[in-house]
């Protein structure tokens, strides 16, 4: 699947400390966010076609 990107606004301090977490735990910053948007969409009963199996 291609891949698209996407533009976040964060504070200077909240981008720093989640650079830093990220580093921390050896995480790409990119596969972090993405972990979260999945995990949010799957709370919100929101399913992209051929991106999650029901």
């Amino acid at each position: 699947m291609a891949e698209e990107s996407i533009r976040v606004y964060l504070s200077k301090d909240k981008k720093k400390n989640f650079k830093a977490a990220c580093v921390m735990q050896d995480r790409d910053m990119s596969d972090v966010v993405n972990e979260l948007i999945d995990k949010w969409l799957d709370q919100n009963g929101v399913y992209i076609h051929g991106e999650k199996e029901t």
